[in-house]
């Protein structure tokens, strides 16, 4: 029985894929390079999570509260649902369990008492800001052999694909 390997790169290291017979080696599209990718971010993330008593469904919503943490922005769960194509039913969970843990206030929007407003808690903001240290650091060591052009592009072709239908 022959064995086959197939190296890819993704990103910065390398994926070795071994398949027993040529039938059984699978065609890697996009989308499996994407899901790789991901679930590699998943993988450095989740470990490095622990030390702050975060899951992955968690850290997106104190990055997206970070980066938007001014008095006069107000960010509802649907809005973050909206904007990183995730199901509300998880954000709701993963909001409720952040303000449990004290980094968040969920509080009702006074224009519209349907609508449920986060804001970054004192402590929150220190989580966060070092949460998203280690997404910026991921992100270094992911495109370090990358130029800077190439960088660009990427985001450029990636952004690209999340507004097309």
């Amino acid at each position: 029985m022959e064995i086959f390997v197939d190296t890819s790169r993704v990103f910065a290291k390398p994926v070795t894929l071994v398949f027993m017979t040529e039938r059984d080696r699978p065609h890697i599209n996009l989308a499996q390079r994407l899901i790789i990718t991901m679930n590699r971010y998943q993988q450095y993330l989740s470990k490095r999570l622990k030390a702050f008593d975060l899951g992955l469904s968690e850290y997106p919503i104190l990055i997206y509260l970070f980066h938007r943490d001014a008095p006069d922005v107000k960010v509802s769960q649907s809005d973050i649902a909206q904007r990183q194509f995730r199901d509300p039913a998880i954000v709701t969970r993963a909001a409720k369990s952040l303000a449990k843990k004290g980094l968040i206030n969920v509080e009702n929007d006074p224009d519209n008492r349907a609508r449920h407003v986060l804001t970054l808690t004192a402590e929150g903001r220190t989580v966060a800001k070092q949460v998203d240290d280690l997404v910026v650091a991921w992100e270094e060591h992911a495109f370090s052999d990358m130029t800077e052009e190439e960088r660009r592009q990427l985001k450029r072709l990636l952004a690209r694909l999340v507004v097309s239908d």
